[in-house]
């Protein structure tokens, strides 16, 4: 029987495969290929044959990215360096680059808030710098989405009211030592807004799940992109620095507040440029990274779990473990959804998914492990704002991991097609993200901002 759906879905990854086409631009095609579809039922054809024609009404790929794009493709980083074919094309591509140098610049002159009120960028004050450093960051990145997607109003009444709640809260909320439910403000503000930026990433299609899926693959090459850029900006800075100093000048002040803080708020918007205009090249690091790191991943968890159980060190025992134990959790969710992103989701079960599968079950009893280590210190030392946000996200982790967990089981069995596992996935995203704008906003209230 011909499925529809899963054809459309095929189309949609031959369409975005083919370079430059945006999330926009293919829910726009997406949208025309549909209405096509209809109409040729409509009038009697068979669903089968109205793809068929639909789909050549539409034109292939190649054409469809000429056509949005316009962009060469001889070189990988050719259409940063070199002007396009048409003056159009030139114009456009001169603009663009001109809104993402300003937004880098308005990130760069959003991070010296701090300093316009006397807290320049020092031990003293890195907790103001850290609580705020999302809110920076992410900024000029929204308003690019934005502006890139061209998005209506009602977008940008909800970015601007989110990023102003996050903004009131972590600035006027006070703060007493020891500071807990500050620092937990300054981890979980960059997590509630990563649902945000996927919902202008993809824009009124924000809430079906390939859209979502996009959005993960576009975070994951971003965040690879900017600890590139970053890593290369400190060498540079490092570089500079070691000369002005043989020549007797000191620059520590220069490169502490003015280059780590322009270069550090303005680097995510500069890596989602980079991202957006090199999709077609990009994508192929997200199956290398995500085929080296998931045994590799899996491995440690299976040592840690043994040496855990050999040992019978109890995280309820050991602080410190138990936050390793939690960050590692996360970075392996991290590198599922970013495998996910990666997987041809009509492509037969296979070894590999096995392998992630164990993943998967290995986390989860990681997760068992760090549960049972929160509740121990509960029951010892009662109720804390950092217990309590890490006993929410352990429990949303265990959740997420479960449903992992049988869904891979499931694909592997033969009893449902990988697409489900996504779609379970996908929907499962924003609870991450309240959770997280949980703990930022109302925890410091129930904790007397301790």
């Amino acid at each position: 029987m011909f499925d529809l759906e899963s054809q459309i879905r095929k189309w949609r990854r031959h369409i975005q495969s083919a370079g430059s086409l945006g999330a926009h631009d293919v829910e726009e095609l997406e949208s025309h290929l549909r209405d096509s579809i209809d109409e040729l039922t409509g009038r009697g054809v068979s669903v089968e044959e109205a793809f068929i024609v639909s789909i050549r009404r539409m034109g292939d790929a190649e054409a469809l990215d000429h056509e949005f794009a316009k962009v060469s493709t001889e070189s990988v980083w050719r259409q940063l360096l070199v002007p396009a074919a048409d003056e159009d094309a030139r114009r456009k591509q001169r603009t663009e680059i001109a809104v993402v140098l300003l937004l880098a610049l308005v990130g760069g002159l959003l991070g010296k808030i701090p300093a316009l009120f006397g807290h320049p960028l020092a031990e003293e004050s890195a907790l103001i710098y850290a609580r705020n450093a999302g809110l920076f960051a992410f900024a000029p990145v929204a308003i690019y989405l934005i502006w890139r997607r061209a998005l209506s109003l009602r977008f940008v009444a909800v970015a601007a009211v989110t990023f102003a709640a996050f903004a009131v809260a972590v600035n006027l909320y006070p703060s007493h030592p020891p500071h807990h439910t500050q620092i937990l403000a300054a981890l979980h503000v960059p997590i509630a807004l990563l649902f945000l930026l996927m919902a202008l990433y993809a824009g009124p299609g924000w809430r079906r799940p390939s859209f979502r899926l996009d959005f993960v693959r576009f975070a994951g090459e971003v965040f690879i992109y900017a600890v590139l850029i970053a890593l290369g900006g400190l060498v540079l800075v490092g570089v500079a620095g070691g000369m002005f100093s043989l020549v007797g000048i000191d620059i520590t002040s220069l490169i502490l507040n003015w280059l780590f803080v322009f270069g550090g708020c303005g680097v995510a918007v500069v890596a989602a440029y980079l991202v957006e205009k090199k999709k077609g090249a990009i994508e192929s690091i997200a199956p290398v990274l995500a085929r080296l790191f998931t045994p590799l991943f899996a491995v440690l968890l299976l040592v840690l779990v043994v040496t855990m159980a050999l040992t019978g060190q109890a995280p309820s025992e050991d602080r410190e473990l138990l936050i390793m134990l939690d960050i590692l959790l996360a970075l392996v969710l991290g590198l599922v959804l970013y495998t996910m992103s990666a997987r041809d989701a009509e492509k037969r079960a296979d070894w590999w998914d096995g392998i992630v599968l164990a993943l998967v079950v290995l986390a989860l009893i990681a997760d068992g492990i760090a549960l049972s280590g929160i509740v121990g210190r509960l029951v010892a030392y009662g109720f804390s704002p950092n217990k309590t946000a890490a006993l929410g996200m352990n429990i949303l982790l265990m959740v997420n991991l479960t449903l992992l967990a049988v869904g891979y089981f499931r694909f592997l069995s033969g009893r449902s097609r990988y697409q489900t596992v996504v779609d379970w996935q996908m929907r499962y995203l924003p609870a991450l993200s309240v959770w997280a704008a949980f703990v930022a906003l109302a925890l410091p209230l129930l904790f007397g901002f301790a």
